[in-house]
This record gives C-alpha cells, sequence and structure tokens, in this order.
C-alpha cells in the first residue's frame, strides 16, 4: 500500500508541475494578446479620433480581462469613459462623426447632448487621459510594444 502511494506521488507531482507551468505567465499572456491586436488596433483607430475609440472599445474591453493586475484599472477607467461616451451616442441615436464644430445633429435633445458631452468630458479628463498614458507606457516597457491611444 506504501509503495503504490509512493508511486501515486511520483505521477501526480511531474503532472501537476506540467499543468501548473502551462498555464503561462498572465503578463507574456497580456504581451501577447497585445501583440495579436496590434493590428487590427492601428486601423481602427486610424479611424478617426472620438469614433475610432469607441470602434476600438472590444479589443481594449479583451486587453483588460487579459491585462495583469498592476495594469488592468487604468484599462477599466479608459474603457468606463469611452463606453460611457458610446452609450450616450448610441441613446441618441448617433454617431461621434455626426458632430460638427462640437454641434450636435439636429434631433438630438438638449438632455441627450448634456449626457453626450459629460461623456466626451470624462474621455478627454485628466484621470482617464493620466490611464491611457500609463497603459501605453506599459506596452513600451514591458511588452515591447508602441500602442498609441
Amino acid at each position: 500500500m506504501t509503495s503504490l502511494r509512493m508511486a501515486a506521488q511520483f505521477l501526480v507531482v511531474p503532472i501537476l508541475a506540467t499543468t501548473l507551468t502551462a498555464c503561462g505567465d498572465p503578463i507574456d499572456d497580456y504581451c501577447e494578446s497585445l501583440k495579436g491586436h496590434q493590428a487590427e488596433l492601428t486601423k481602427t483607430l486610424g479611424e478617426g479620433d472620438t469614433s475610432g475609440l469607441i470602434a476600438a472599445l472590444p479589443v481594449f474591453e479583451d486587453l483588460e480581462r487579459n491585462a495583469p493586475e498592476d495594469i488592468r484599472k487604468d484599462w477599466k477607467t479608459l474603457n468606463t469613459a469611452i463606453s460611457g461616451l458610446s452609450g450616450a451616442l448610441e441613446e441618441a441615436g448617433v454617431s461621434a462623426d455626426d458632430f460638427e464644430n462640437g454641434e450636435p445633429p439636429e434631433g438630438v435633445s438638449a438632455a441627450e447632448a448634456k449626457k453626450i458631452a459629460d461623456a466626451a468630458t470624462q474621455v478627454s479628463s485628466t484621470k482617464t487621459q493620466e490611464a491611457s498614458v500609463r497603459v501605453q507606457q506599459q506596452a513600451r516597457d514591458v511588452c515591447h510594444t508602441s500602442l498609441t491611444l
């Protein structure tokens, strides 16, 4: 019985060690995810300032989910602001491209315009901009990948 137990331990320990190391390093996994989205982000963000950010939101949310703990809060700050603006525009039935010189298109109520303006202010806030800078800096320093938001 004792030798059977010892044999089981000799089999289980290497299997367990292999399983644990196969999970990968969270930072390496995040960097691979970031690099995997690089071309898509370059294309999407090149479409325009606000509309590009909104179009990139699903990728940003994926990066937030995959982000290591030290940068996840910054991704959340950035994504919450962009999501808020996207939602305000959607509720008003307009897109960021519909605005000319910061003026809403016809048919947008004063309440909707205020909600959109408040959400846009959140996107450009110091808090959101600082989070964006930290996300970009971390991409350069840790993942050796350029990320321009």
